[in-house]
């Protein structure tokens, strides 16, 4: 009988006032987008197979990957003024979408001395897209909601885009071609959306106090942590991972690391929505520092079962950083924000890649355990800087939620005093 009570207690978590297209059209947005930008151009599996095809070296590809992440900087910093100046957020994102597309398929053809090329004009278009969805997600979506919504959208991506890696080998150019024409198609998908006739909404959401913007103060306490994270995060993707995926099969790397992603997403965007932005963000943080110092201590042979928690602490924290800038622009701004936002985790990440020496690829036992050392000090620092910025998350939706809480809480107690 009590196990009634807990399913009746579960859904509530998940009961949404956004109505379902617009659900739908923002998770389609998010998760098609995302899927693609980890599956293939920024250290996804496709582009270090479709490298691996001609023998090429690490800092080769590890070159490609800086310029694609430079022009995508450039690209989501000048669209967020040109988002907020035409209001047309879904027609960005079509556009962007189809000429990010039309990119993906060239690589068919493409020969070796001219990917480099494409490297920068794919980033341009690639940097516009998640500006516009997150000024569109910024719009429609309430700020009680927004960490369930972002949590399910990139929980979603992850193991979609991490099945590029499990599949068959890349041991020949027609198996590389079928992957990039995957997820070339897969981008195509965001037009799904013209079904559900989308609709721009640029005044403020009715049910939030309108606030003044954040003081520089503010900024700056959220944006520090966020960049020193993702610093990090370009370390582990350049050449963490693949030394990794080097010791362990992909089958084993898929489970330790994009399954319990998912699970963690969903419910850090639970806990951003229960207990606001900070503390959520902070137990991350601690997590996926404490993972990458027992990893460092234990070595390549037997940390990579760190890599359970460290991928449930890591989606704590990305998933955050997704919904923070939303949190802090200002409703006219919102583009803006999210463009030097997204701008900022980008150049985090390539700072990160430059560290390494511009390499994607192996590295030794060594240069990994001095690394993850190094990255685990950095994650601590992100710290202080959250303990002393102010809640992004209304107090009074807080307050709202956790009464739900202890009133769900009452309510199950008397239910279960009831069928006793």
């Amino acid at each position: 009988m009590n196990k009634t009570t807990k399913i009746e207690t579960w859904p509530r978590y998940f009961k949404l006032r956004i109505d379902k297209p617009t659900f739908a059209i923002l998770s389609i947005f998010i998760t098609i987008y995302l899927t693609w930008l980890l599956a293939f151009p920024q250290f996804g599996p496709i582009i270090a197979g479709f490298f691996d095809g001609y023998k090429a070296l690490g800092i080769e590809k590890g070159k490609w990957i800086l310029l694609f992440l430079a022009s995508m900087i450039a690209s989501s910093v000048a669209s967020g003024y040109f988002v907020d100046k035409t209001l047309k957020r879904v027609r960005f994102i079509w556009i962007s979408t189809l000429i990010a597309s039309v990119l993906t398929f060239a690589f068919l053809w493409l020969n070796f001395n001219d990917v480099f090329l494409f490297a920068i004009l794919l980033g341009l278009a690639a940097g516009v897209s998640p500006v516009a969805w997150g000024a569109y997600f910024a719009d429609h979506a309430l700020p009680e909601e927004r960490g369930r919504i972002m949590g399910i959208s990139v929980g979603i991506a992850m193991p979609i885009a991490q099945l590029f890696l499990i599949s068959e080998p890349f041991e020949t150019g027609s198996t590389t071609n079928v992957k990039i024409l995957i997820i070339g198609s897969w981008l195509l998908i965001t037009f799904i959306t013209l079904a559900f006739r989308p609709k721009e909404k640029t005044q403020e959401i009715p049910s939030s106090k309108s606030r003044r913007g954040p003081t520089s103060k503010q900024i700056a306490l959220y944006a520090i942590p966020v960049f020193l994270f993702y610093l990090v995060a370009g370390i582990l993707l350049s050449i963490v991972f693949p030394t990794i995926q080097d010791h362990v099969s992909n089958g084993i790397f898929y489970l330790i690391w994009a399954i319990p992603f998912i699970f963690g997403a969903i419910f850090a965007g639970i806990q951003l929505d229960l207990r606001g932005r900070k503390f959520p963000t902070i137990i991350g943080l601690a997590i996926t520092g404490v993972s990458l110092a027992v990893f460092a201590i234990m070595g390549l042979n037997l940390g990579y079962v760190c890599i359970i928690p460290l991928a449930i602490g890591y989606s704590f924290v990305a998933i955050a950083s997704f919904v923070i800038w939303t949190d802090l622009a200002p409703a006219r701004s919102r583009g803006i924000f999210y463009g030097a936002g997204f701008g900022l985790m980008t150049s985090a990440q390539m700072l990160g890649l430059i560290l390494t020496g511009i390499s994607f690829g192996n590295a030794s036992a060594s240069q990994i355990n001095a690394y993850m050392l190094f990255s685990s000090v950095a994650l601590f620092l992100c710290i202080p800087p959250l303990i002393l910025a102010d809640e992004a998350l209304p107090k009074e939706l807080i307050e709202k939620r956790q009464l739900l809480d202890y009133l769900d809480g009452v309510k199950n107690k008397f239910v279960r005093k009831k069928q006793d």
